[in-house]
């Protein structure tokens, strides 16, 4: 039995839709490599001094004197930058840390860039549970990465420290240890400082 050779129109059609998924995948890999490049490295690349301890707790005192007083004896510290890309994938544990703290009744603070006070309103409104900040670009220009989180005991020192999650998508993995620091499960001090994922430089 003799088959009847595709119409033209046909054959059109699939070269058509061959050409659409082959420019569709060409796109998506040159966004990966983009993202990849941009925003895909070491938490400390662009500030190795935080692989010190030493260098990390001075420079939370000097992050401390510019912050307003406690208001409970612990609190979270939150760095922030309202257009970093990142943001998206590392909602899921900063939400998790302001319910986690306001159960606790830990005071949360979240610093923006000043050049982000414009959007200051807003973010209130999306996070009412938090106390946002703004400090100057020169006060911000050797500090770490966004975003990041930072815990502080009742004796005012670094109980973590370090991103909200690390890989490409904010893995899950890092969810625990935050949360067991906050309930006060794993008691010693955690800088958090090795390893890659989505991150932005402060501008």
């Amino acid at each position: 039995m003799k088959t009847t050779p595709p119409a033209p129109t046909s054959r059109k059609l699939v070269l058509g839709v061959m050409v659409i998924l082959a420019l569709w995948l060409a796109a998506l890999l040159i966004f990966a490599s983009w993202f990849q490049g941009r925003y895909i490295h070491a938490y400390t690349e662009s500030s190795p001094e935080f692989l010190k301890a030493s260098y990390t707790e001075q420079w939370f005192r000097q992050l401390s004197a510019l912050l307003p007083p406690k208001t409970t004896a612990s609190r979270v510290i939150q760095f922030w930058q309202p257009d970093c890309l990142c943001n998206r994938f590392a909602r899921h544990h900063a939400l998790s840390a302001s319910t986690i703290a306001k159960e606790l009744n830990i005071e949360h603070i979240t610093v923006i860039p000043q050049s982000a006070k414009h959007t200051l309103a807003s973010l209130q409104i999306l996070n009412p549970d938090t106390k946002i900040i703004t400090l100057a670009p020169e006060l911000m220009a050797k500090w770490p990465s966004s975003p990041t989180l930072l815990i502080e005991d009742p004796l005012a020192q670094l109980l973590y420290f370090g991103p909200l999650g690390f890989g490409a998508f904010c893995s899950q993995s890092s969810t625990s240890i935050i949360d067991g620091q906050l309930r006060g499960l794993q008691p010693r001090p955690f800088y958090n400082v090795i390893g890659k994922g989505c991150f932005c430089p402060w501008k």
